[in-house]
This record gives C-alpha cells, structure tokens and sequence, in this order.
C-alpha cells in the first residue's frame, strides 16, 4: 500500500512538468502562427525568411548542447546536439539556401541526415550511453551519415540537374519523417519516466517535426515541395521547442555551477555510530563536489574533490577525544583475589 501510494504522489510533479512543456509548445506555435500571417504575401523571400530563422535557432540549440556535453562530459548531451547539428546542418540549410525543389537529390541529403539524427537520438535515449560500445555506436552512425550525405552533396555539384529516382527519394522521406515521430515519442516517453527534462522537450520537438511533415504528406505534396502555412508553422515551433530545451539546460548547468555542495559537519565522538546509516542516507560520500541541482537529468558534472580537513569517519583521530577501548566481553568481571592460592587472605 506504501508503494502506491509513493507512486500516485510521484505522477503529480511529473504530469505537471509535462502539462507546462504542451502549455509552451502551444505558445510557440500560436507565435509561429502569429508570425506567418505576419509576413505572407508581404515578401516574395517568405518560406526563405522562415527557412533561415529555424535554421539560426537550430544552430544556436546545437551550439549551447555541445557546449554543455563539453562541459560536463554527457555522452547523452554530446549525441543530442549530434542529432540537432545534422538536422540543421543538413536538412534546414538546404532549404534555407533555396536548393531543395520537389523530388531533386538535395531532398535525398536531407532525407539521409534526418535518418543519421534519427540514430543519434535513439543511441541517446535508448541505446549504450557510456562505454566503448556507446562510443563506438555513435561514431558509426554520425561518421556514415556524414559520408553518405557528402556523396550525394558531390554528385549534385558535379551533376548539376540530375534527378535521383521518384521512389527512392518518396520512400526514404516517409521513412524519415516516420522514424522522427517514433524516435520522438520514445524519447518523449522515456524523459517523462526519468525526469530528464532535455530528454523529454526533445521528444516533443522531434514528434512535432514529424507531424509538420505528415500535414505534407497527407495533403499529397511532394518532398521539397515549398511548405503550408499549418506545416510550416509546426517546424518553426519544433526548432524553437529545441532552443528553449537547450537555453534552459545550459542555464540550469550554470546554475549548477555556482551551487557547491556543502560537506557534512563531522559528529561528536560519542555518537558517530548512530550517525553512520543517516549520513549514508542522506549523502552518497563524504565528500565535497559540485552538481547540477536544478537539472533533471541529475548527473554529476565535475569529479568530487576531497576537501580538505574533512573527516573521513566522522570525527578527526588527531585533534579529537582519545579512543575508548572497551572489554572483549562486557559481562566478563575481574576478581580480586585471582592469581591467589585458596584460602590465603591479603596480607
């Protein structure tokens, strides 16, 4: 009864974490909406002018995630950025520079890209985090995303016009589009779990993703097809779903940062054995360290440092009370005349 009832209290902070990610992705798009009715039919570079915004936000989301895996180490914030760094690099670039036209091979480069942060984000999620088998995994899968998209980015330079077939390029589209909203609602799911908020706003963004492309698709266009209004607007609030992820997991390191943990004060002499099982409770070490207090995904971003003067059983052999040795066997009492023949008496 104990453990259902510690469950239900532990959905109330989650749903209420995920209810405000939907309230702000909602906002996002009623801004992303806001702005399209703004500036169509007002400019004839309209999609461009939309193509190159999300393209500055997903740059910028990738830069502070790859600057915060640096920080800390995370392998799991390494590959996200990873996966955001090819989506952008990639299949917004493109679209922003004006090269993508329906069915043409740079619809092919960035169908490709999608698959490879496709792959980066599950190895994120889901796959080996840490070890060789993690790195390993990840190198192969962003070393042959970035050579397969080099030699279909080569083949359009040097055969300018050539038309790479209908349903190669139809069929890796839906793929592609398909597997974001998978991989979307795995990472989705799984952030909501753990409570990792970056694991989860990255989820949301990338089935966001998903779903601007299955309006297209549905609608009958083709890939590379210039994007609706409804479409258009859910890829812009995808991307800024992706940048306020990283803005908010770079100020929450930061945070981190400048909140050290504070060292336990050491017991008095007397009462260290009663006080052994709280602080092993209460802290992993004793040690000093500092940690990502307000992250949820709650990984230590610095090794613990022996501080210095800190006891390490609770009390300071050298300064502190003299050891109090005890009997073997407390019940066990000497007796005065031992050692004496019986019957003699003290002198």
């Amino acid at each position: 009864m104990r453990s259902i009832t510690l469950g239900h209290r532990g959905l109330i902070p989650i749903s209420r974490a995920l209810t405000i990610d939907l309230l702000v992705l909602a906002t996002l798009f009623t801004g992303a909406v806001l702005l399209g009715v703004l500036i169509h039919g007002r400019h004839a570079v309209a999609h461009e002018a939309v193509g190159v915004l999300a393209l500055a936000a997903a740059l910028a989301a990738a830069i502070l995630l790859a600057a915060v895996a640096g920080l800390t180490g995370s392998a799991r914030t390494g590959r996200i950025a990873g996966a955001v760094a090819l989506y952008a690099a990639v299949a917004l670039l493109v679209r922003a520079a004006g090269l993508e036209d329906p069915m043409n091979i740079w619809v092919l480069a960035g169908s490709v890209a999608m698959l490879g942060a496709l792959g980066l984000l599950v190895l994120a999620v889901r796959g080996p985090v840490t070890g060789r088998a993690g790195r390993l995994a990840a190198c192969a899968v962003g070393g042959l995303t970035v050579a397969i998209v080099a030699v279909v980015a080569a083949v359009a330079v040097v055969l300018p016009g050539r038309m790479p077939p209908g349903w190669l390029v139809a069929t890796l589209d839906v793929v592609a589009w398909s597997g974001a909203g998978a991989a979307g609602i795995i990472a989705l799911g799984a952030g909501t779990r753990s409570g990792r908020a970056l694991v989860r706003r990255t989820g949301i963004a990338f089935a966001t993703l998903s779903a601007a492309h299955a309006v297209r698709i549905i609608a009958g266009q083709p890939p590379g097809s210039d994007p609706g209004a409804v479409d258009a607007a859910l890829e812009l609030t995808a991307v800024a779903m992706l940048l306020v992820a990283a803005v908010a997991f770079f100020v929450a390191v930061l945070r981190g940062l400048r909140t050290p943990a504070v060292a336990p004060a050491p017991a008095p002499a007397g009462d260290v054995a009663r006080t052994d099982d709280r602080q092993d409770a209460a802290a992993p070490s004793l040690v000093g360290s500092v940690t990502v207090g307000p992250v949820t995904d709650a990984m230590r971003i610095l090794t613990p440092a022996l501080v210095a003067g800190t006891p390490v059983d609770g009390h300071d052999r050298a300064g502190g009370p003299p050891r109090r040795w005890s009997r073997t066997s407390p019940h066990r009492r000497g007796r005065p005349d031992r050692g004496r023949p019986p019957g003699r008496t003290r002198d």
